[in-house]
């Protein structure tokens, strides 16, 4: 489910209501990548481990047996450890914060190991980068290369300290420079995309013409209140009277204004916390918690009186209250639609409660 939050002044979400995904507001990257990411890559963690573990014996990756012990077996512990803690628990909400500073203690320890510094091991550095700017801030993409070029200098210090192997620090200052350039490059490109997928997603859940919250988003924020509520929850359906005259004596530009100014005079009406959209056509709705039945046909009139008196246009309106009116919110839906037919077929710019349940 998505966790975006469109502002009162904006789409008509707002704060006081609940967001669509709780989680989301706090896990990010568990919010941004798909359910089989854990999977792949805890399996590719594994395939890496077995084969470091296959190679070395067979003489391919030459490096003493000591270190070979000590590296492989960080490897292949902590792989199958990201194996068990998923099966166990399913998702790996506190281990994905961990997980990439330890891919880069297995990439330094791989270096050390082998102990040839122009072998190309470093390269999982730059691998993991790009990857994390995908999900994480630019500060937080910037500490980690900054750990990323720490590992580097540490690896290279040690084979130096150690006599293990012939250290070129110039190869070590590029890969510093490489490192900090694909932090840098990874963190442009990945808040480029953040920004376009906001973009499109505020696009698919707002109503181009009004600004509101369009009716998909709507029935998305009702989904997330599905379950029982603590206060009762209003929903007050609107229409303006006399639209289809409107567009056919003033033409559509002009009832296009008339929309756009009554949601104008909605938005002013009612808090930040309460959900405003434009459920089709000439049919606005609002979700908005209240105490009682009579607070919530206050603010309806309230606002059918400010419509008037400054958009120039009158409105219908139904309202319902749920658990009163109806047994479920999508009964007061249903309820506030009816009460809505009823107000205009008893003579339009009126409101009308629903009956309880």
């Amino acid at each position: 489910m998505l966790g975006l939050r469109l502002r009162g002044n904006g789409a008509g979400v707002a704060g006081g209501l609940a967001p669509l995904d709780a989680h989301a507001q706090h896990e990010p990257f568990m919010e941004a990548v798909d359910p089989g990411y854990w999977p792949r890559a805890i399996s590719l963690r594994i395939v890496i481990a077995l084969c470091y573990v296959i190679l070395v014996p067979a003489g391919l990756l030459p490096m003493s047996p000591a270190w070979y012990a000590v590296s492989g077996g960080v490897l292949l512990v902590y792989s199958l450890a990201m194996g068990a803690l998923y099966l166990r628990c399913g998702v790996l909400r506190t281990y994905e914060l961990v997980s990439p500073y330890m891919d880069t203690l297995v990439v330094t320890l791989g270096i050390v190991a082998l102990a040839k510094p122009e072998y190309p091991i470093w390269m999982g550095y730059f691998l993991i980068i790009p990857s994390l700017a995908n999900f994480r801030s630019s500060a937080y993409v910037a500490g980690f290369s900054a750990w990323s070029i720490a590992n580097c200098v540490a690896a290279f210090g040690i084979l130096d300290v150690s006599g293990r192997a012939d250290v070129s620090w110039a190869l070590a200052t590029i890969i510093a420079f490489m490192a900090a350039f694909t932090a840098i490059n990874a963190d442009i490109i990945a808040t480029s995309n953040r920004k376009l997928r906001r973009l499109v997603q505020e696009a698919s859940l707002t109503d181009p013409l009004t600004g509101l919250a369009n009716r998909r988003l709507f029935r998305q924020v009702l989904d997330s209140h599905a379950v029982p509520e603590t206060r009762p929850l209003a929903v007050l359906m609107y229409d303006v009277d006399n639209f289809k005259q409107i567009n056919e004596e003033r033409g559509h530009m002009h009832a296009d204004q008339v929309l756009c100014a009554v949601a104008a005079e909605l938005r002013s009406c009612f808090r930040e916390a309460d959900v405003i959209a434009r459920y089709g056509g000439d049919e606005l709705i609002v979700l908005a918690h209240v105490n009682t039945v009579d607070e919530a046909a206050a603010m309806g009139e309230r606002s059918l009186r400010q419509i008037r008196e400054n958009a120039g246009v009158t409105l219908s309106a139904g309202v319902s209250v749920y658990p009163v009116s109806a047994q479920t919110l999508e009964g007061a839906v249903q309820s506030a639609d009816g009460a809505l037919r009823e107000a205009k077929h008893n003579g339009k710019a009126r409101l009308l409660v629903a009956r309880a349940a």
